[in-house]
């Protein structure tokens, strides 16, 4: 199976991109204009919101959206149609011994391809695993920079 190369890009390497997340106590909106706006904070079982996009979700959102896209981009330089493409991605958070830490994530993805691209649907599923960009970043560690900033608050 053919590996990713820099001249299949749109553009050249190194890719840039960036987000902001701003709020005080009670969420944040993330955004990365010209996308839309949307809010997040912890999930309910850190005493969150239910109607916020966690961490959590969006880390396992990701892994899912880029399977997905990393198969598109694979069966559409392969000359593959897909004709529908759904997945469920299910992640396990537990305590371990380093700390609280996803334990296992599994995708379970549904691929509708013509009869005679079955075995090959199949083959670029496996290396669109392998070159999943999300699911590779899971594997090095998470660098972080802090800008600590004070306000005066008011006397209670």
């Amino acid at each position: 199976m053919q590996a990713y190369r820099e001249d299949h890009m749109a553009a050249r390497f190194p890719h840039h991109y960036q987000v902001r997340v701003e709020g005080g106590s009670g969420g944040a909106v993330i955004s990365s204009p010209p996308r839309p706006e949307f809010r997040g904070g912890p999930p309910v079982e850190f005493d969150g919101r239910d109607d916020w996009w966690s961490p959590e979700h969006l880390l396992l959102s990701a892994a899912g959206l880029c399977l997905k896209t990393t198969f598109e981009a694979l069966a559409r330089r392969a000359g593959m149609a897909v004709i529908a493409y759904g997945s469920r991605v299910e992640g396990v958070l537990e305590k371990t011994p380093h700390g609280i830490a996803f334990t296992s994530v599994e995708i379970t993805a549904d691929v509708m391809v013509g009869e005679e691209d079955a075995a090959r649907a199949e083959q670029l599923m496996q290396s669109a695993k392998q070159h999943c960009i999300v699911a590779n970043a899971l594997k090095v560690p998470v660098g972080l920079t802090t800008s600590v900033k004070t306000v005066a608050l008011a006397p209670a």
